[in-house]
């Protein structure tokens, strides 16, 4: 991920998120993207925007996986620097006190044990800052009384008096340093009636309570020492508020203080899909259920912390909230939302359903998870990296066709741009724009091989170069290149490994409703239906390379690809088909296509011309999704020359001509790898406004909006 998109997306979501006012509780906010999406750029980027002003800290279970109480340590840690608008740095004496207690060995006897905690409160109390400054007065009252006994008053005092004033001397000073220290003491005395207020405690004494958290595992201690924890981060939070100073934060509209709020507190977690970094803060929002199971009237428990951690797995416990990524629409009679876009997350989205069931009693602790999408790369952010990759004015590949065919995933983008090209895509190029057999390291290891290696979730191989059978992951592939499997309910059951490998790629985030994208037509012919989910186009891509490339064994067989998408067609058209037989036929023709059988689906797409150009519009948008393979050996241009061969002298009728023409154009031109450029613009307009004009119904609308959507 560049700066420049990772800045802005960090600004966006300080600007929207960071916000609070008093009592307002906080979510844990999941940032969801397939791997290598940029995630870790986008945390690294908040952090930078957090500054010295916002109090932040980070963890990152990827590289060092810690237990909870560990982790929470890490993070008191690197909250206690100093902050250029807080007078002090916060301080934790509930979780250091339990912290402290929890790595004692204590004595089996009750006595020598209570006296051990003694000794660790005054350790920690002299540790604190009123206990060094309680100190630094310590000494200067000893070294004064020093100077009056020895100095001032030796001219005038001797014998018996001299030795009286010395045993006085002795005396006050353990006097004055006690006095000292239990003044400091004095600051840690909430913290440590905090510990005799826990369940664990059973109202014990604060020496009891703790000796009753020296004695239990460590496993079951953490409950308490997150809720003191976070006790301490609310704690800091309204007693030393942060100065005064502008700020750029979004408040909603109806807010009923505008201008006026305080700052979350930030915590950035990296990895939290590992083992350790799901129990850190699965122990987090329970630790903020008991707090606010804890709290009799409900107002005091809400902490300033706000957690932006980042995820690439969906967890189910997110369903009875969120809408699942793959999903079009929220089931309903739910409280499910779909999950926004990070640049569109506001707080307000989460607690018009959120905030109130935290609040209640024993509220369950997925409502505390609010589940954003990592906004893919935009094409003038792709740009700008192959700008800094490539200053040159003439670079050979243009940035559109780039972010098209990496969806704007971050990590193909680079993978791409470390890649030599020499073929530009367009009307006028030679063979295919970019080639993904390119070596992607030393040992020439395919760019596709290379980019599924990193990018596939465990469970699922990468594809070799001679088959048997199909990989799983490319019959995922070629299953949900089709879009109307979005809305289909059942798995072909020929397809043995289809429903785990679609599983594994839907909870990994590679399948979902953000990587569709909508051809130029679509709303004419679809109207405001919801897009379907698809699979991520670099992914796609890279599989259907594989099967593009791949050798059957035995080699006597027909091709891999003919092979797949035949048994596919079989396996999806044989009734009952969803949506009926008007909807096997539609899915038949998009086989066909997709099997190289151009001429006969354009002559049955000229054959239901007349019959509702809006459907018509539609059915033409479905079949030119296809899988275009022309294009994985030739240029677009010269995929176009093929595809065409003879059509315009072969004696057909004016519509005949103009349907093929724009079904091979709309094809190519669906290809990530086709450079949209104005002649390509012109030929599709110029098609569908002959076919306005060849039309022998009375409505052409919709053929003159398709017309103007590539003017």
């Amino acid at each position: 991920m560049g700066d420049l998109d990772a800045a802005g997306g960090a600004d966006a979501f300080l600007r929207h998120m960071l916000w609070r006012y008093p009592g307002q509780r906080q979510p844990i906010v999941a940032l969801l993207g397939p791997r290598q999406s940029g995630k870790t750029d986008l945390l690294r980027a908040v952090s930078r925007a957090c500054g010295g002003t916002v109090v932040h800290a980070a963890l990152d279970f990827d590289e060092t996986p810690l237990d909870p109480v560990s982790a929470a340590a890490l993070v008191a840690f690197q909250m206690m620097r100093g902050w250029d608008n807080l007078r002090h740095g916060p301080v934790f004496h509930r979780f250091g006190l339990g912290l402290l207690a929890l790595n004692e060995n204590l004595d089996a006897d009750r006595v020598r044990a209570a006296d051990q905690i003694r000794e660790l409160i005054q350790q920690y109390t002299r540790n604190t800052r009123q206990g060094r400054f309680a100190t630094r007065l310590e000494h200067a009252a000893a070294t004064t009384m020093d100077v009056v006994a020895q100095g001032a008053l030796s001219p005038l005092v001797s014998g018996p008096a001299r030795e009286v004033v010395s045993a006085v001397r002795e005396q006050a000073k353990p006097v004055i340093g006690s006095l000292l220290q239990s003044a400091a003491r004095w600051g840690v005395r909430d913290a440590l009636r905090w510990h005799i207020s826990v369940p664990e405690a059973e109202s014990a004494r604060s020496i009891d309570a703790l000796i009753r958290l020296s004695s239990t595992s460590r496993s079951a201690a953490v409950g308490p020492l997150m809720a003191a924890f976070l006790a301490d981060v609310k704690d800091q939070a309204e007693r030393h508020p942060p100065l005064r100073s502008a700020c750029s934060c979004v408040l909603p509209a109806q807010a009923a203080r505008p201008g006026r709020h305080d700052h979350a507190w930030v915590l950035l977690v990296d990895g939290a899909q590992t083992p350790s970094g799901r129990r850190f803060l699965t122990e987090l929002a329970g630790a903020r259920a008991r707090n606010q199971h804890a709290d009799a009237d409900g107002s005091g428990a809400a902490d300033p912390l706000l957690v932006l951690a980042a995820c690439e797995q969906w967890q189910s416990e997110w369903t009875s909230w969120w809408c699942e990524p793959w999903r079009p629409t929220p089931r309903a009679a739910t409280p499910q939302r779909r999950v926004p876009l990070l640049s569109r997350a506001t707080r307000t989205l989460w607690a018009r359903e959120n905030d109130a069931a935290v609040r209640v009693d024993r509220g369950p602790a997925a409502a505390w998870w609010y589940p954003v999408w990592l906004d893919p790369m935009t094409e003038e952010q792709v740009g700008y990296a192959m700008d800094r990759s490539d200053p040159s004015p003439a670079r050979p590949l243009p940035s559109s066709v780039v972010h098209r065919l990496t969806g704007g995933h971050r990590g193909a983008v680079l993978a791409v741009l470390d890649e030599q090209f020499g073929a530009r895509p367009g009307p006028h190029g030679a063979g295919p724009a970019v080639s993904l057999h390119s070596p992607a390291d030393e040992q020439g290891t395919p760019l596709w091989s290379h980019a599924l290696e990193t990018s596939l979730p465990e469970g699922l191989p990468v594809p070799g170069a001679t088959w048997s059978t199909a990989p799983a992951v490319v019959l995922a592939a070629a299953y949900l290149a089709d879009v109307h499997t979005a809305h289909d309910p059942r798995l072909p059951s020929d397809l043995a490994e289809l429903p785990r490998s679609l599983e594994l790629l839907r909870r990994h985030l590679w399948v979902s409703t953000f990587t569709h994208r909508p051809s130029r037509i679509r709303e004419i012919g679809w109207g405001d239906a919801d897009g379907p989910a698809t699979l991520h186009p670099w992914l796609a891509r890279c599989a259907l390379t594989a099967l593009n490339t791949a050798r059957p064994a035995p080699p006597s067989q027909g091709s891999c690809w003919h092979e797949v998408f035949t048994s596919q067609s079989i396996a999806l058209t044989t009734p009952p088909v969803h949506g009926g037989d008007a909807a096997a036929v539609e899915r038949r023709l998009f086989h066909d296509l997709a099997l190289g059988r151009f001429a006969p689906v354009a002559a049955a797409l000229a054959a239901r011309f007349d019959e509702d150009h809006r459907a018509w519009i539609r059915l033409l948008d479905y079949l030119s999704s296809a899988p275009c393979r022309p294009l994985y050996e030739r240029s677009p241009q010269e995929a176009y020359a093929h595809l065409l061969g003879g059509v315009e002298n072969g004696g057909q009728t004016v519509l005949a001509v103009a349907t093929a023409k724009l079904l091979a154009l709309l094809w190519l031109y669906n290809d990530p790898l086709t450079e949209h450029t104005r002649r390509w613009d012109g030929e599709i307009r110029e098609c569908f406004t002959r076919l306005a004009h060849n039309s022998r119904l009375l409505d052409v609308s919709p053929l003159q909006q398709a017309a103007a959507a590539f003017a």
